[in-house]
């Protein structure tokens, strides 16, 4: 092979290798986000694209952002581990757990959670839920 061949040969390997080896990084997290009785977790939790639960909107959720209630609906439970806005004015929203916690906060002991318009319901009788709100650790 000739070397006029060569060079643009290897130019284009060094290319391809360094695009398969380039990770992206990671989405963004929104400062807001929005959960619908009818979302989906798959979704980005945009006002336009809700998210189902509050498990899934935390995740999707910057550290110090707050999560907005749509509609009616129940949420589940979750898990909270950094500072963090619950806001569910204006609608009938809220977490049914059975046999479990509702909303667990372990956060550092800088962050600061704030719940706001939530009916937290254990039930059935059956199978009740332990304790509403569950707080291991935070600021406030």
């Amino acid at each position: 092979m000739s070397s006029s061949f060569k060079r643009p040969l290897v130019a284009a390997c060094l290319i391809a290798a360094g695009t398969l080896a380039y990770a992206a990084p990671a989405a963004a997290q929104a400062t807001r986000t929005w959960v619908s009785g009818v979302g989906d977790d798959a979704n980005p939790c945009s006002r336009t694209a809700p998210c189902k639960t509050f498990a899934g909107a935390i995740s999707k959720t910057a550290a110090g952002g707050e999560i907005n209630c749509i509609d009616q609906g129940a949420y589940g439970a979750v898990t909270i581990t950094k500072s963090i806005a619950l806001q569910c004015v204006g609608v009938t929203a809220g977490v049914l757990h059975s046999s479990t916690n509702g909303i667990v906060i372990n956060a550092a002991a800088t962050d600061n959670i704030f719940i706001r318009g939530l009916d937290i319901n254990g039930a059935p009788p059956t199978s009740p839920g332990l304790n509403g709100i569950r707080f291991l650790a935070g600021a406030s």
